[in-house]
């Protein structure tokens, strides 16, 4: 009998611990589902930007100002593919790079790109896009190396435009998360009318992301 009941107690110690078992996995399971779903949140699909027509215009203000000048001009267009949280991208700095020199390894774009300019702030709301307009009027210490080609209509290919800023994901109306980010737009055309179908009928120049720390 005392046999018997031993039996009884170990067996029901080894169903007890067998529920445990169950159960803690249950919770961790659920914990994973849990950390998966806050990623989801915190991390969603990042903002998405791209050159109109891939190209940046360039026109010569005629009749010149005291200064002779170049006026440059690009569309920049930004979707934000979330549908839960608004993005910011903001203290954009814009600079331009020739085909001879890397806008990605560059640490120094102020020195190193041939011509950089402030951009607008751009806010995007869940699941709509806008146009940002970028012009600038640039003399030639602005842009020494290319202004008489431009000023005179020609035109340069492979140019990549760096974006530099700082992205902000809106998690919640309390707390936004903030990382420094950089787009490359590649392979712009850079010179002639925006408005030359030429230049308008070209693809759009997708820009790819590199986030910072």
């Amino acid at each position: 009998m005392a046999a018997a009941a031993g039996g009884e107690k170990s067996g029901c110690r080894w169903v007890d611990a067998a529920r445990y078992a169950v159960a803690a996995a249950v919770t961790l399971l659920i914990a994973v589902v849990i950390v998966k779903a806050i990623k989801v949140v915190l991390r969603p699909e990042p903002l998405q930007l791209w050159v109109a027509g891939g190209s940046v215009s360039a026109v010569a203000i005629i009749p010149p100002p005291p200064t002779e000048m170049v006026k440059l001009g690009l569309s920049i267009w930004a979707q934000n593919p979330s549908d839960r949280v608004r993005m910011y991208f903001l203290n954009i700095t814009a600079y331009l790079f020739d085909k001879n020199t890397s806008a990605a390894a560059s640490t120094d774009p102020t020195y190193d790109s041939m011509i950089y300019f402030p951009a607008k702030d751009i806010v995007a709301v869940q699941l709509e896009g806008l146009e940002s307009v970028l012009q600038m009027n640039a003399k030639k210490s602005n842009i020494p190396d290319y202004f008489e080609l431009l000023y005179n209509g020609g035109s340069m290919s492979d140019v990549t435009l760096r974006l530099d800023g700082n992205l902000i994901t809106e998690v919640t109306s309390e707390v936004n998360k903030t990382r420094r980010a950089t787009y490359y737009c590649e392979q712009l055309l850079v010179g002639g009318d925006a408005n030359d179908k030429t230049v308008k009928n070209k693809q759009k120049a997708i820009c790819k992301q590199r986030q910072g720390t």
